[in-house]
């Protein structure tokens, strides 16, 4: 027992210093997975003026100073409550967005059949309605956007909208894009395969790598596409070209047939 006594005593401080550098590690990692997470929206100076406050204060702590730790931790309790309570709907669409981002679509899938969320009885996606709509569109370079919620809840991420609840119906489509619409302004939002909200108006993304000609349809669709896991189709009333942002990234200049085959793919999945 002695032998076993010893040598725990020699190893002890090595464990110790093993345990605190891998504690270090966790930290660091998990400060640079939030980063990462909110990098490029609005949620990253609030992060980092938390996060330097904090460092602020384990410095004074460490130091000896009493009175400035007493304050600085009073007001990093306080802060955090004064932010869940002012920053309810940016808290929400960061936890949002954190769940997205992990891509924790098996788990997800499995309690969607449990519930029976959306999947029972769903009708298959209208898709020629919009091909059709958007392909006649595009012949009269008529800019429209329009914006296809897969399983993210999109309504969170506009910035004003007018609710219109309808049947997709390609005639319906085009007359809301047309010139001389009043709904021609922002997005057409369409969930479980209807009309949900037309003038919706989205999120920029804020990509230093974007191109100064691209145009704010399409920075919009992207700024959705960053977020979510939202199909967003975007006509160019310039050139009467089709794009479609998705999954972060923006496709230019695809022909209805490539359109057609994305979203019967995407909407209109086979099951295995």
């Amino acid at each position: 027992m002695s032998i076993i006594y010893e040598t725990w005593e020699l190893i002890q401080p090595f464990y110790q210093l093993g345990i605190r550098a891998f504690d270090f590690l966790l930290v660091g990692l998990i400060i640079l997975w939030i980063y990462r997470l909110t990098k490029g929206t609005s949620a990253i100076p609030v992060f980092l003026g938390l996060l330097a406050i904090y460092l602020i204060w384990k410095v004074v702590t460490y130091a000896g100073m009493p009175i400035l730790g007493e304050l600085l931790g009073q007001f990093i309790g306080v802060g955090i409550l004064a932010i869940i309570i002012v920053f309810q709907q940016e808290l929400r669409q960061f936890l949002f967005s954190i769940g997205e981002r992990a891509n924790i679509k098996g788990p997800t899938k499995i309690l969607e059949k449990i519930i029976t969320i959306r999947h029972e009885a769903r009708s298959p996606f209208k898709v020629n309605e919009v091909t059709t709509a958007i392909n006649n569109l595009a012949k009269r370079k008529e800019g429209a956007l329009l914006i296809i919620q897969r399983n993210s809840d999109l309504s969170i991420h506009f910035h004003g909208s007018t609710p219109l609840v309808a049947d997709l119906y390609s005639p319906l489509i085009e007359a809301c894009f047309d010139k001389n619409c009043s709904m021609h302004d922002g997005g057409m939002y369409i969930a479980i395969g209807r009309i949900r909200a037309v003038k919706c108006v989205l999120p920029v993304s804020q990509r230093a790598d974007l191109p100064p000609e691209l145009g704010m349809r399409h920075r919009a669709g992207l700024g959705l596409a960053e977020k979510t896991d939202a199909l967003v189709l975007i006509i160019s009333e310039e050139t009467g070209l089709i794009s479609i942002a998705m999954d972060g990234e923006l496709h230019k200049g695809l022909a209805p047939e490539d359109i057609q085959e994305i979203l019967e793919r995407e909407l209109n999945p086979k099951e295995d």
